[in-house]
């Protein structure tokens, strides 16, 4: 699998999905790249972990895996993050591009 997303690596067993997140937003969407992570604006507070659990629902919902599939990797304390998500990386990995790859031309 060559030619991944800065944001995006392969790894035995899933993917990591580099991110920076903006807590507090309207809604939980991706709207860019930035400095090499996928920019998610998430509409849950960071508090007592939540706009973690909600990064890491809508990534396995937009992977197509079950929620608990996605874990916070490294960065549970800030906003730039390493998201591990389980799972076969061969079916992943396209779901995901084809969901946000576009994104990578652009700085947001």
């Amino acid at each position: 699998m060559s030619d991944l997303p800065a944001w995006l690596s392969s790894r035995p067993g899933g993917v990591t999905v580099e991110v920076k997140a903006v807590p507090r937003s309207r809604r939980t969407q991706v709207v860019g790249v930035q400095d090499g992570r996928l920019r998610v604006q998430i509409a849950a507070a960071p508090h007592d972990g939540q706009s973690n659990a909600a990064l890491c629902e809508y990534l396995a919902e937009v992977a197509g895996v079950r929620p608990n599939a996605a874990h916070i990797r490294r960065g549970s304390g800030g906003a730039r993050k390493l998201v591990e998500i389980d799972g076969e990386p061969d079916a992943l990995v396209p779901r995901l591009v084809a969901r946000f790859g576009d994104l990578d031309g652009g700085a947001a």
